[in-house]
C-alpha cells in the first residue's frame, strides 16, 4: 500500500468515524529506546490484562486531511470484552454511528439515517478483528492498537524510532510522552505516570502537505467492569435498509 493512501483509509461512507493508526510496511530496522519499550510494556500490562474495557475518545481531525465527511459530532464511547468482542457508538444526532462485533459478525449502523451493513467476519482476538476488517474493508476499528493485549507489538509494528521525551500534563493527569516515527507519520502517546493508561494520542501525517494532525483524547477508562454484552451483537431496527459495504481503498 502506498503511503499517500493512509488518510483516505480513515473514513468512508457508513464506516466508523474514528479509525486506528494505519501502519505502512517497509520500515527500516527500528531504533526503539529501552525507556520507550518499557513504557509501552507498562501500558500492555495494564490494558492488555483487562478482560473488559470501557472508555471515551474525543478527537479532532485536521480539515487539511480532506476526507470530506463531518466526523466531529460527539465523542466515541468504546466497549471491549476479550478475547474478541468490540462495540463503539458516536452519539451525533442524525449522524450517529455504531459498530458492533461479536466475534462472528460485523454490523455497522446509521440508526437515524436508517441504513446499515452486516457482514460475516470471524476473529479470535481484538488484533485479528482489526487486521481482518482492514484487509476486507480498508479501515481499522477505533484505537485498536491501544486496546490490544500486546500494545507494544502493535504500536511499534512499523516504527523506525521511538523514545520517551519527558513528562507533561493532559488535563489533570501527569503523563510520560512517548514519541515514535515511521514512514509518512509520527505519533505521540501520553501515558499516565501513575495509572499507565493512554490519555492522548496525536498522529501527524508527514507525507501530506501541511502535515495535518489527528488528535485523540482518551478519558473515562474503566477496566474489568461489568458490560452490557448485548451491545456486541446489536442489530439495526427492522426498518433499516441493508447496504453493501465496499472496500474504502
Amino acid at each position: 500500500m502506498k503511503k499517500s493512501s493512509t488518510a483516505r483509509r480513515m473514513v468512508s461512507g457508513l464506516l466508523p468515524v474514528l479509525v486506528a493508526a494505519i501502519f505502512n510496511p517497509g520500515a527500516a530496522q527500528a531504533e526503539i529506546e529501552p525507556a520507550a519499550r518499557e513504557l509501552a510494556k507498562a501500558v500492555a500490562d495494564k490494558v492488555g490484562s483487562a478482560q473488559t474495557i470501557r472508555l471515551t475518545a474525543r478527537h479532532h481531525l485536521d480539515p487539511a486531511l480532506g476526507v470530506g465527511v463531518k466526523i466531529e459530532n460527539g465523542p466515541l464511547e468504546i466497549t471491549v470484552k476479550r478475547p474478541n468482542q468490540f462495540y463503539t457508538i458516536q452519539p451525533a444526532g442524525a449522524e450517529t454511528r455504531e459498530l458492533a462485533f461479536d466475534g462472528k459478525t460485523l454490523c455497522l449502523m446509521h440508526p437515524q439515517l436508517k441504513h446499515h451493513a452486516l457482514e460475516p467476519l470471524k476473529a479470535g482476538s481484538i488484533d485479528q478483528f482489526a487486521d481482518r476488517v482492514d484487509e476486507r474493508f480498508g479501515f481499522r476499528p477505533p484505537i485498536a492498537e491501544l486496546l490490544s493485549k500486546d500494545v507494544a507489538a502493535q504500536l511499534f509494528l512499523y516504527v523506525t524510532s521511538a523514545r520517551v521525551t519527558g513528562k507533561e500534563s493532559v488535563g489533570w493527569t501527569r503523563c510520560e510522552r512517548l514519541h515514535f516515527e515511521q514512514p509518512g507519520m509520527t505519533g505521540d502517546l501520553w501515558v499516565g505516570v501513575k495509572d499507565k493508561l493512554p490519555r492522548r494520542y496525536l498522529l501527524t501525517f508527514t507525507d501530506i502537505a501541511g502535515m495535518p494532525t489527528w488528535d485523540i483524547r482518551l478519558t473515562k477508562w474503566e477496566l474489568n467492569v461489568p458490560v452490557d454484552e448485548r451491545l456486541f451483537a446489536k442489530r439495526p431496527a427492522a426498518d433499516s435498509q441493508k447496504i453493501r459495504m465496499l472496500k474504502s481503498r
